[in-house]
């Protein structure tokens, strides 16, 4: 297999979950297939979120450029924001009255979060880091989020994720 960028890597990513979000969007409420397709989303962008954070966006931090830097705390930011609705989601039903609206709205945060990475930081990030260390970064991603994919963390109750404040 030929070496994969970071940014290659992360624009699949980006592109899996889309496709997960359609199909979310047409399937029944009755069906199981709704909360199925939700816990496929939570999952990649749980995996997502890690490798970004443990190693693409403290690499693209090193930039000396204030402008990139904010570029990556932006990127923390909307996780953040991802993250608590996803745990918001996955503590009702596809039957909840409000399960459409908030996977509408995750949805919206998501493609918000990839245009301004793919659009902003992806670029910067190409300008800043160079096709060697994006392959060296790619590499690294890979393996990290194969091993969390094989790996999945236990969920986490209630009352330990208030704790956390997650």
């Amino acid at each position: 297999m030929p070496e994969q960028d970071a940014i290659t890597l992360l624009k699949a990513d980006h592109a899996a979950v889309k496709k997960l979000f359609a199909q979310e969007q047409k399937a029944n409420k009755d069906d199981d297939k709704k909360e199925d397709i939700f816990n496929q989303i939570k999952d990649a962008l749980t995996v997502h979120a890690t490798i970004e954070e443990e190693i693409f966006y403290p690499a693209v931090k090193k930039a000396r450029s204030e402008h990139v830097k904010d570029e990556v705390r932006e990127g923390y930011e909307e996780h953040k924001q991802i993250k608590a609705l996803l745990a918001q989601i996955a503590d009702i039903t596809p039957d909840d009255e409000t399960w459409d609206m908030k996977v509408k709205v995750l949805k919206e945060d998501v493609e918000h979060h990839v245009k301004d990475e793919e659009t902003e930081m992806f670029p910067d990030a190409r300008k800043f880091l160079g096709e060697r260390r994006l392959i060296e970064l790619g590499a690294e991603l890979d393996a990290r989020k194969q091993y969390l994919e094989e790996n999945p963390a236990p969920p986490i109750d209630k009352q330990t994720a208030a704790y956390i404040g997650k």
